[in-house]
């Protein structure tokens, strides 16, 4: 692997705060995919040694650097200092979980399926980039269906959707009633 392609991979992959695609790299390295691929399994590796704290994942179909979890800890204990992100309520995460299983999804089908309203949940999750609308159903009034998006890919730390545990899987899960999948 060319020293200064290595040099600029790690760069770019440290100065997005996103998993950066395949192709993009590409474009702006004037490389083909396959040289990419094969300089991101490289640097995989090297970063895989013991010496290293980070490593190269692929989350949403693309690459991003990110601390070993055996650090998580220590650099916990670092930053828990730092305001934390405000979190998804529990009626955000199983609306977004709902999705992800059902999409495309109407509102009136969440609702049926939650039992209680989602408008706010709906928006909260619009506006945090996680679902997006995917169009219109074919029934009466044409509602709006919703998917999951990139984002929610990359706050779930997912490749893509099929890492999402089966719905068999779930039901094994402490502390969830069989009702509520």
């Amino acid at each position: 692997m060319s020293d200064r392609l290595r040099a600029l991979l790690e760069a770019a992959l440290f100065v997005s705060p996103e998993p950066v695609q395949p192709a993009q790299l590409a474009r702006a390295m004037g490389e083909s995919p396959e040289r990419i691929a094969a300089l991101a399994g490289a640097l995989a590796a090297e970063l895989a040694q013991p010496q290293h704290g980070l490593m190269l994942r692929t989350v949403a179909g693309g690459y991003q650097l990110v601390t070993k979890p055996e650090h998580h800890q220590e650099l916990r204990d670092l930053v828990e200092n730092l305001p934390p992100p405000i979190p998804l309520s529990r009626a955000a995460v199983e609306t977004a979980a709902i999705i992800a299983y059902k999409q495309p999804i109407t509102a009136s089908e969440l609702e049926s399926i939650r039992g209680v309203r989602n408008r706010e949940t709906l928006r909260t999750l619009l506006k945090r980039k996680l679902i997006a609308p995917a169009g219109r159903a074919r029934t009466h009034g044409h509602p709006v269906q919703y998917k999951t998006t990139r984002r929610f890919l990359i706050e779930f730390g997912l490749d893509s959707l099929e890492e999402l545990p089966s719905l068999e899987e779930l039901k094994q899960l402490p502390g969830l009633k069989p009702a509520e999948l």
